[in-house]
């Protein structure tokens, strides 16, 4: 990924920067067919904060409104 810097925000501990997104490069291999991300073969991994944690993603949980039946009146 390639960013620049928006802004920043400096606390008495670290540094917050603000980027904007202005490439974005992946190998082909974790691409779809239509040259989208497939986040089932990428599977990216989150930082948390403020916990400083990295977080493994890749579960599917459901497809969108795939729930809203059970929650009908």
């Amino acid at each position: 990924m390639e960013c620049s810097v928006v802004d920043m925000y400096e606390t008495d501990s670290f540094e917050s920067f603000i980027l904007k997104i202005d490439h974005t490069f992946a190998e082909e291999r974790v691409l779809n067919d239509k040259g989208k991300l497939d986040y089932h073969v990428l599977k990216p991994v989150l930082f948390e904060m403020p916990t400083y944690e990295f977080i493994k993603t890749g579960e599917v949980l459901g497809k969108c409104l795939s729930f809203a039946d059970q929650y009908k009146k």
